[in-house]
């Protein structure tokens, strides 16, 4: 099985097109932007695909893709050693062929240990949808609620402005200086450096998660990363 990984922007390949691209992912309590103290119990995890996507287009996730968060519990004590890698808890994310609205339906699936928990329109009766970007343009973005267990999770899928910044023009500089006089060029100031990825969209996975779906003995550690596979025929 071949394996790659991802920087912001890897192009398209043959085996790989821009669907199936991770440009970043995030991580964080919910409580650190929104300073209200009863969101500390949830975690936001974001997993942004499809750059360079152009302003006013849409853009699908793959129909044939697992987009997966994967998640290592740990207790406080052990967070300065090294991730084990172990994988504890895996939330997948399966997208469907898109309706004359250009919503995609989306397969929600936990999985803990042995246990998996599967939210659809087959398995709950709840069907939930992405973003197209025309309710996206219009303020209207969907919010989907679902239960799991006795925990409720939010999930967002759509077209948003790519955060990454990035003044690759002075990127390229710096690197040839560096390859002519093994010498350092500088990057430009803040005020002054270009954003290549001004005005690109991405595709964002965007899920407000309870910590406690997350635990299984407390832990409030939790290493993270993501994957996009498919399989290979």
């Amino acid at each position: 099985m071949a394996s790659f990984g991802s920087d912001h922007d890897d192009g398209e390949l043959d085996l790989k097109g821009r669907a199936l691209n991770i440009t970043d992912v995030y991580a964080f309590r919910e409580d650190s932007q929104t300073g209200n103290p009863t969101d500390a119990a949830n975690l936001i995890l974001i997993m942004n695909t499809n750059p360079r996507s152009l302003p006013s287009q849409q853009y699908y996730f793959s129909t044939r893709a697992l987009y997966e968060f994967h998640l290592s519990r740990n207790m406080a004590a052990n967070k300065a050693k090294r991730p084990t890698g172990a994988e504890h808890v895996t939330v997948r994310l399966q997208f469907g062929t898109p309706t004359a609205e250009n919503r995609q339906p989306i397969t929600l699936t936990v999985i803990d240990g042995k246990k998996e928990t599967r939210v659809d329109k087959t398995t709950q009766g709840q069907q939930i949808f992405t973003t197209p970007i025309s309710e996206s343009q219009a303020g209207k973005p969907i919010s989907n609620d679902v239960q799991i267990g006795n925990n409720r999770v939010t999930v967002f899928a759509g077209l948003r402005e790519d955060p990454f910044f990035f003044d690759v023009e002075q990127f390229f500089k710096v690197r040839a200086y560096a390859v002519a006089t093994k010498s350092f060029l500088g990057f430009r100031p803040p005020a002054q450096a270009i954003d290549f990825t001004h005005e690109y969209n991405v595709n964002a996975i965007v899920l407000r998660v309870p910590i406690e779906l997350l635990q299984s003995s407390g832990e409030t550690i939790f290493d993270i990363w993501t994957t996009i596979s498919v399989a290979m025929n």
